[in-house]
């Protein structure tokens, strides 16, 4: 690897792989993975060792296939070295008195236009009415050395694995302490929780019956398109608790109707570890949806226009998740926005926009957004002039809609014509308006 003006070369020192100590081990992984490259290469020697089956879900599958795996293994620093942990599950279609998770399970609905094609559920899951997540797979990502722990001892599946293969596993309370704080509830078991329990809820037979309160995934605008929201991970003060929680949750929403109706969470500290909370929210009382908070910033006369300014000329405006923070007894939105431009490597962080109630802030850093919601500053109430921007910014956003005014006048397409000569006029009079004002310090971009 590099340091300096310079290359540092290291030598392996682990225990992990076959030794390729002899010709004939040569000769048998050459012709296995390398040809006659490997047989006839130099650079192995007596103290060389050949590693295969390097994919974390790849290695834990060959070792224990009778199981399950998550299909994203997260790597984790535990006392100075590295670990991919991955989720295991035991899975069974036979489970008596209960209906196998079908494709209508999977909630292909009308939902605003849109449908959820995209599930994120594995394809074991399909058809298995039963489903434990049984085992805590941890891989060594220096030695490649895998260890299973079980962390659902009454699971009848696992008993007998178990019993079939003593050495394999070990118990929950073996695994180190400082590993078994790195443990997280599975995103793929909570969907398929939340998938069901969506329908389950109802426990009235006839509300069952007819379907009247099926619930479905909250939506969101996720890189410019629609799509249902993952679940994901927050800190979360529980109202009877005094210490923060780690949990993953899943919003919900009526079916067509975008509000928030309620929400999954699986905790994932110990010692409430796999315990799973659902609130429910009334129905008589409006709970803005993620879908409604991404309607609001479209809405705003200044976000949108510039979010409209960025999303052009080499640059593409990236929206990110929305998350509902549960606060108390009410809810916090955050969606950060970033900005990608077409010959940079990776997005920037440019907007961070917070809403609670109708009350919508934002600013170039959550701080800021926070206290344009709560802080002294009153936000911008609505129909006010927009934020000060850069005297370059005006003049290349009346450049643009200039433009935009002779190309839609040629067209024909008056009305829209009419709607850039309004910008032009807006960014001429903010120009007008910095050029005769007394000197004072601008407000960020972006900021209300």
């Amino acid at each position: 690897y590099p340091r300096g003006d310079h290359n540092v070369y290291v030598h392996y020192d682990g225990a992990g792989g076959v030794p390729l100590g002899s010709l004939w081990r040569k000769f048998v992984f050459g012709w296995r993975y390398g040809g006659a490259r490997l047989v006839l290469s130099g650079y192995p020697t007596s103290e060389s060792r050949i590693m295969f089956r390097r994919r974390v879900r790849e290695r834990v599958q060959a070792l224990a296939p009778f199981l399950e795996f998550d299909e994203d293994p997260y790597i984790v620093l535990s006392e100075g070295k590295l670990y991919w942990i991955i989720d295991g599950y035991t899975t069974s279609s036979r489970y008596p008195y209960s209906e196998p998770f079908a494709e209508e399970s999977l909630q292909v609905q009308q939902q605003g236009g849109q449908r959820e094609m995209e599930t994120g559920v594995a394809d074991y899951v399909r058809g298995a009415n039963y489903m434990r997540n049984a085992v805590k797979a941890v891989v060594d990502a220096y030695n490649g050395s895998v260890s299973f722990y079980i962390f659902a001892p009454e699971d009848p599946i696992i008993q007998v694995w178990r019993r079939i293969f003593p050495d394999l596993f070990q118990s929950q309370e073996e695994m180190p302490e400082d590993l078994r704080a790195h443990i997280r509830y599975p995103e793929g078991l909570l969907l398929v929780q939340g998938l069901v329990y969506a329908k389950y809820h109802m426990t009235d037979p006839e509300v069952f019956y007819n379907q009247e309160d099926l619930w479905i995934r909250a939506t969101e605008k996720y890189y410019g398109n629609v799509q249902p929201v993952e679940p994901y991970y927050v800190l979360w003060e529980p109202p009877d608790a005094d210490e923060v929680q780690f949990i993953l949750m899943q919003p919900f929403t009526p079916k067509n109707r975008q509000v928030l109706i309620g929400w999954l969470a699986g905790m994932c500290d110990p010692p409430n570890y796999g315990r799973l909370l659902a609130y429910n929210f009334p129905k008589e009382k409006r709970v803005l949806g993620t879908q409604q908070v991404e309607t609001k910033i479209d809405q705003d006369r200044y976000l949108s226009g510039q979010l409209t300014l960025w999303d052009q000329r080499g640059s593409r405006v990236i929206r990110g998740n929305v998350l509902a923070i549960p606060i108390d007894n009410t809810l916090l939105y955050v969606e950060p926005i970033y900005l990608e431009a077409e010959a940079a490597a990776y997005p920037e962080l440019r907007l961070v926009a917070v809403m609670h109630g109708d009350q919508l802030s934002y600013a170039e850093s959550f701080d800021e957004a926070l206290e344009g919601l709560f802080g002294e500053r009153p936000a911008r109430p609505p129909g006010a002039a927009p934020p000060a921007l850069e005297a370059s910014e005006l003049a290349q956003r009346a450049n643009e809609a200039f433009e935009n005014y002779l190309r839609l006048l040629g067209e024909h397409r008056f009305q829209h014509a009419a709607d850039e000569l309004e910008k032009l006029g807006d960014a001429l009079q903010q120009l007008t308006r910095q050029a005769t004002a007394p000197d004072r310090p601008a407000p960020p971009t972006g900021q209300p």
